[in-house]
């Protein structure tokens, strides 16, 4: 078995991939962490020094030996993983994946304070750049994904990760 989320930076990967991972009893990995460990730079100074196509590449060969390993595994993405056509195809063939689907003016909310720490997000305009993002991205979220999990006000991580388990027993998968 193994689960990979999708969705835009603040949508939750991390946070409701952990708690998969151990309502499923297995490893969560975040592929940016995994980026970082193999590059031994963090994901800012990876941008700077190679620019988002060399991230894109580690991104790339990160996602790959992820999908190829025989470990049941949560997988958290980086918003950016849906960009290349071979990433996606990974996520379809190798994994169930879901795109966790939160408000425009909902993640604007969580990652006000954490701009410092996105470099897609550094310039004033960030909230149009977030929504120029979202607008690109989207139909590849949507094409890309076996489960759809629009967040609703109100709701918990826990009630997202339980939403979520939900979804995935309601339905047959092919990677669980």
């Amino acid at each position: 078995m193994k689960i990979a989320l999708i969705g835009m930076m603040g949508s939750g990967k991390t946070k409701l991939g952990q708690l998969l991972a151990a309502h499923r009893g297995v490893d969560f990995f975040d592929l940016d962490q995994v980026i970082e460990a193999q590059s031994q730079l963090n994901v800012s100074e990876i941008f700077h020094k190679f620019g988002e196509e060399g991230f894109r590449n580690l991104e790339e060969d990160a996602l790959r030996t992820l999908a190829e390993a025989d470990t049941p595994m949560v997988l958290g993405c980086g918003g950016g993983v849906v960009l290349r056509a071979s990433n996606r195809s990974f996520l379809k063939e190798r994994f169930t994946t879901v795109w966790l689907d939160v408000p425009i003016h909902e993640l604007c909310r969580r990652l006000s304070n954490e701009r410092a720490h996105r470099p897609l997000l550094l310039s004033d305009a960030w909230e149009l750049d977030l929504k120029n993002i979202f607008w690109q991205r989207e139909m590849l979220y949507r094409q890309t994904a076996h489960i759809h999990y629009r967040w609703e006000e109100g709701q918990s991580q826990e009630e997202s990760a339980e939403i979520i388990e939900t979804l995935m027993d309601e339905r047959a998968l092919p990677h669980q």
